[in-house]
Formats: structure tokens, C-alpha cells, sequence
């Protein structure tokens, strides 16, 4: 027993020691590991090599050694001895393909291209059957940018792939999209899609990359629709229609749409929702034609009412937009009653829809657009009122509700009543239903007419409340109104005019705002006040189509020696004004470019830049 007790125990002493001699051996060399990386990350790269030297040498079969040595031979451009390292290295850890990749890549660095592909070639013929030894060796290529040659090797990987023969179809698609060879970047992606049309998503995103790139679109869809003929697979129709909405090729999408809606539903529904994406890109022509399509194919269809109230309101739209696009460079726009008879002709149609569905939403929507255009269009406040109130008391359309009362205080504010315009105006602030951007215009209104009923204090209260929210579209307008009052609280009498002036405006009594504006605007001892009044009076002078009064105030305030707030914006009007009011291009360029000159970081540098860009263009095609 004792014998045999006294083996055991040496033999267990022996190997402990043994153990604790390796765990001390290892934790000395991730030491020594942890230290070169230290040296390598600081720069000190003899450091690292010295030791990455050592660790290599004591254990050469170890690939991390290898590859770390290799690593930083190559940053410090140490070309021939990292040759030399990755030669032995194929010769004792042999077929791996990633050491004849480092090779090829030290042999194209000392400028051996052939040499390089020769290797990389061979790396290739280790594992031919190997997909991913394809795309180890197209990495390579790809660092050294042989693109074309990586491009090659990956289709030659999707080739050997038993299993997916798209395998690499992305990475090669990528690839020559960034080449700029767009058509076969195409074919690469519609290639995808011919095998897995469950991928049009991705296929799409990546499509949309480079479809607005430079002469990309034109090959981009001579491809789909060229494999969409050949194929006659709907997937193509559907990646064809949403890349045209994408380039804002409506008009271009809307046959493609109407190939799906006849080869799936049938019942106008992709038509349907075509219209509407045409719609929120501002598209109100191509929607209307489709909404008229819906209704003269799809009588029976249970979107046929939305297609009605649908078309009536891109017809409105598009009349709108008509009219705002002509004056769309003016700071302030004064709305004249322009075609009347084809708003009056809207009515009728959004009347006839309301008829058609009573105690409907379609309807209540007539009936909506109907207010709006009596108000904005035809200047009608007392059936605009009557409509808008009718919605209110009937309170079964929820959704018109908030909007009817914020037009409702329009409406009051343009007959002078401000306490009525103020009961409406809380009405919609209070509201939860309110969406965000009605709350905020309705809040800023509020506190404005607060401010005409003279309670400036209560007025800079609310203005307040406006500016705490960031992201809202009236905070510079309400930070422009605070100045104002807490700057002349203590001067009633220019304050009640300067805001006398504003509620006139409000009013559309432009003529007698002008006035008021002007006599502010020529007191120099108004100091800030006057050069508010300033900017009024031009924008109303310009909205009202006085352009040469317009200049001749512009030219004396802009090269006015004193400082002026508004000096950039002052020149940016002048020369708009010049361009787009007086057609004089010569006279534009001077004020802006001293925008250029003066004001490089003002929000109207790119403005200035666009008016001068077309000019330029103008004279370079008369030469």
C-alpha cells in the first residue's frame, strides 16, 4: 500500500508541475501577444515586429503569429520580408488559401502584377470546389483595386456553388455599380430575381443606390424591361414602377401600373394605391389620371368613392399649385380670384360627392374642400363659415373637426372679431385629436391674436410656448414677435402700430398695411422696429407687383452704411426682385453677389447661388 501510495503521489506531483510550467508558458506569451498589439495600436512597429519575430519563430505552424508579423512588415513596407515570410509559411502550413492571397497581394506592391495573379490564381486551384475561396481571393483583388479581375472571380464562385449560384450576385452587383457599368450591374440584380422574387425589396434598395447617378437610369430600365419581356414575371412590372416613383417618373410608372392591376386584383386597387403615392410626391396630374382611370374602369369597385373625392381633390391641387408656382418666389403671396370658374366648377363636383354620400366621411371630405376653397380661393367668409360650421354642429366627422374650427378663427380674424377668433383658436389647442402640425399653426395664430388684441403680455406668454418646441415651423416668426414687444412694450404708440399693421395684413388690407409699414419703416429712430417695418413693407410691395417701388427701397436700405439685421435678406430680395419681377439679370447679380461676398454663412447663400447659377446658364447658351 505504501508503494503503491508513494507512485501516485509523484506521479500526481509531476504532473502538476508540468501543468503550472505550461499555464506559466502561456500566460507569458498572451503577455507578450497583449504587448506587441499594445506597440502596434501606439505606432512603435519595430516593437511589435521584434516580438511578433520571437513568437513566430518559437511556434511558425501558429497562424496568428504569422499573420500579425505579416501585418506589420507590410505597414512599415517591409515588402521584401514579408515576401520571404509568407514563401516559408506556404511551405510549412501548405494549401491554405489566404497565404497565397498575401502573396499575390506583396508581389502587386512591388509592382509583379503577373506574379500576383499567378499566385492568386493558384490559391484558387487549392479548393476550386470552394465558393468562399472565391470570395477570400476577389477580397484581395478588391484591396488592391482590381475590381474588373474581382468581379470575374466572384462569378466564377457563383459558378462552382451547388447550392446558390446568386451566391455572390450583390457583391458582384455592387461592384459594377461602382464601376459605373450599370446595365450589368442590372442584369446582375435581375438575375437574383428571376431565381428569388422574394428578394425585390432588397433588389430594389440596392437598385435605388445608384439609379439617380449619371446616365444610370436609361441602361438601369432598358434592363428590367427587357428581362420583364422575356420572363413576363409581375415582379419586374413592380420593381419597373416603384424605380420610376423613385426618379419621379409618375407619368412613366402609371402604364406599369396599370400591366399589374390587370395581371393581379383587378379591381383598381394597385391603381388605387399608385395614386396615392403619386399624390404625396406632388404628382397631381399623374394622380388624377389614375383616379379617373379607377373611375371609367372600376365602377363597382369598393374604392370607387375614395377614387371620386380622390380626383376631385389632385384637380384642386394641381389648379392650386398652378397659381402658387407663378409667385413662388415672393416672400409674401397675395391670392387673387384666378380662375373662378374652374374652382367654381370643383365646388359643384365636391357638392355632387357630398349629395352622393351624406353622413359619410367621402362626404364630410366634399363638404371640407368645399369651405377651403370658398375661403382661399374665392374669398366667400360667409359660406365658408356656413360649411365649416355645419361640420362642427353635426360632429359626426371627427377628423374635420379641428381643422374647421382653426378655418372658423380665419374667418372671424378676416371680419375683425377677435374674441370669437380666440374661443376657436383654444378650441384646437386643447384638442387631442389636433395632429401636430395643425396644434402648432393654430397655437401660433392664437398667440398672435392675443398680440392684435393688445395683451402684449399675454402674447409673449404664448409666444414662448411656440419656441419651446424646436422642431416647429413658426419658431424664428415667434422669436421675431417676442423681440419686438419685450424691445418697444414701453413705446405704445409705434408698437400698436407696427402691430395695427400686422392685423391688417391678416385682414388682406394690403394697401392700407403698406402705408402703415412705410411710415415705421422711414423713422431712423426706430431702432430694430424700423428695420421689421422695412422687411414688411417690401414683401408687401412685391406681393402687391410694385417692383420698382420695391427696388427703389431696396437700394437705399442695402447700401445703407448702418447695420441692419435683414441686410442679406434685404439683398436677396433685391436681386429677386430684379430677376424675377423686373426680368433685369444684369442688376440681379450685383446684390447677390455681395451675398456671396458678405454673408457666406446666410440661409440665403444657396438662394443667391441657384439665381445666379441660371443666369449664368442663360448666357452660356446665347453665346
Amino acid at each position: 500500500m505504501k508503494a503503491g501510495f508513494k507512485i501516485i503521489f509523484y506521479t500526481f506531483f509531476f504532473a502538476s508541475i508540468f501543468v503550472i510550467e505550461i499555464y506559466s508558458q502561456n500566460f507569458q506569451v498572451d503577455n507578450q501577444l497583449r504587448l506587441a498589439k499594445t506597440f502596434e495600436t501606439r505606432g512603435n512597429y519595430e516593437e511589435a515586429e521584434s516580438i511578433y519575430t520571437e513568437l513566430h519563430n518559437n511556434n511558425p505552424k501558429h497562424f496568428q503569429y504569422y499573420q500579425s508579423l505579416y501585418n506589420v512588415l507590410i505597414t512599415q513596407k517591409k515588402y521584401q520580408q514579408a515576401l520571404e515570410l509568407t514563401e516559408n509559411q506556404i511551405k510549412i502550413s501548405k494549401n491554405i488559401v489566404s497565404l497565397y492571397g498575401d502573396l499575390g497581394s506583396v508581389y502587386f506592391i512591388l509592382g509583379k502584377e503577373k506574379e500576383a495573379l499567378k499566385y492568386w490564381e493558384e490559391a484558387l486551384e487549392i479548393e476550386s470546389d470552394n465558393p468562399f475561396a472565391y470570395r477570400t481571393i476577389a477580397n484581395y483583388l478588391i484591396e488592391n483595386r482590381l475590381t474588373e479581375e474581382a468581379i470575374d472571380v466572384l462569378i466564377r464562385g457563383n459558378q462552382v456553388s451547388k447550392d446558390d449560384n446568386t451566391i455572390f450576385s450583390y457583391d458582384i452587383g455592387n461592384l459594377y455599380s461602382l464601376t459605373m457599368k450599370f446595365e450589368e450591374a442590372t442584369k446582375e440584380y435581375c438575375r437574383i430575381l428571376i431565381q428569388k422574387p422574394t428578394q425585390i425589396n432588397i433588389v430594389n434598395n440596392r437598385i435605388a443606390q445608384y439609379i439617380n447617378s449619371n446616365q444610370a437610369s436609361e441602361p438601369t430600365f432598358k434592363v428590367i424591361e427587357e428581362t420583364y419581356k422575356e420572363t413576363e414575371n409581375i415582379v419586374f412590372l413592380q420593381l419597373l414602377s416603384d424605380l420610376y416613383l423613385r426618379t419621379d417618373n409618375g407619368e412613366k410608372a402609371f402604364p406599369v401600373i396599370i400591366e399589374i392591376e390587370n395581371k393581379t386584383s383587378n379591381n383598381g386597387s394597385a391603381i388605387f394605391a399608385f395614386a396615392r403615392k403619386v399624390s404625396l410626391q406632388s404628382n397631381f396630374e399623374t394622380a388624377a389620371k389614375a383616379y379617373k382611370y379607377i373611375l371609367e374602369n372600376y365602377e363597382n369597385s369598393a374604392i370607387f368613392s375614395e377614387a371620386e373625392i380622390g380626383y376631385t381633390r389632385s384637380l384642386e391641387e394641381n389648379l392650386n399649385r398652378k397659381n402658387s408656382d407663378k409667385f413662388s418666389w415672393k416672400p409674401l403671396v397675395i391670392q387673387k380670384n384666378e380662375n373662378i370658374s374652374e374652382f367654381t366648377d370643383l365646388i359643384k363636383t365636391y357638392r355632387n360627392i357630398a349629395e352622393k354620400y351624406p353622413e359619410n366621411n367621402i362626404g364630410w371630405e366634399a363638404e371640407f374642400r368645399t369651405g377651403i376653397i370658398l375661403f382661399e380661393n374665392l374669398k366667400d367668409y360667409n359660406k365658408a363659415d356656413s360649411i365649416f360650421k355645419k361640420i362642427i354642429d353635426d360632429g359626426k366627422s371627427i377628423q374635420f373637426l379641428d381643422e374647421a374650427n382653426f378655418y372658423l378663427a380665419k374667418i372671424s380674424l378676416k371680419k375683425g372679431n377677435l374674441d370669437l377668433a380666440e374661443n376657436y383658436l383654444a378650441k384646437v389647442s386643447k384638442s387631442g385629436r389636433a395632429k401636430t402640425e395643425l396644434r402648432n399653426k393654430g397655437n401660433f395664430l392664437y398667440a398672435k391674436t392675443i398680440m392684435w388684441k393688445g395683451e402684449f403680455s399675454n402674447s409673449i406668454e404664448f409666444f414662448n410656448k411656440v419656441i419651446e418646441n424646436p422642431k416647429d415651423d413658426y419658431v424664428n416668426d415667434a422669436l421675431q414677435y417676442i423681440l419686438i414687444l419685450n424691445t418697444f412694450k414701453n413705446d405704445s404708440t409705434n408698437l400698436f402700430s407696427f402691430v395695427n399693421a400686422d392685423y391688417l395684413v391678416e385682414k388682406n388690407n394690403f394697401n392700407a398695411a403698406e402705408v402703415e409699414f412705410k411710415k415705421l419703416a422711414e423713422n431712423k429712430d426706430l431702432f430694430l422696429l424700423k428695420d421689421f417695418a422695412a422687411l414688411n413693407y417690401i414683401n408687401l410691395l412685391i406681393a402687391l407687383n410694385n417692383y420698382e417701388e420695391a427696388v427703389i427701397f431696396l437700394e437705399e436700405v442695402s447700401n445703407c452704411d448702418e447695420d441692419n439685421i435683414y441686410k442679406d435678406r434685404f439683398l436677396y430680395l433685391l436681386g429677386s426682385n430684379y430677376y424675377y419681377g423686373l426680368k433685369n439679370e444684369n442688376k440681379a447679380l450685383e446684390p447677390l453677389t455681395r451675398i456671396f461676398e458678405n454673408f457666406p454663412n446666410s440661409i440665403y447663400y444657396n438662394k443667391a447661388r441657384k439665381i445666379i447659377s441660371e443666369i449664368n446658364e442663360g448666357v452660356n447658351r446665347n453665346l
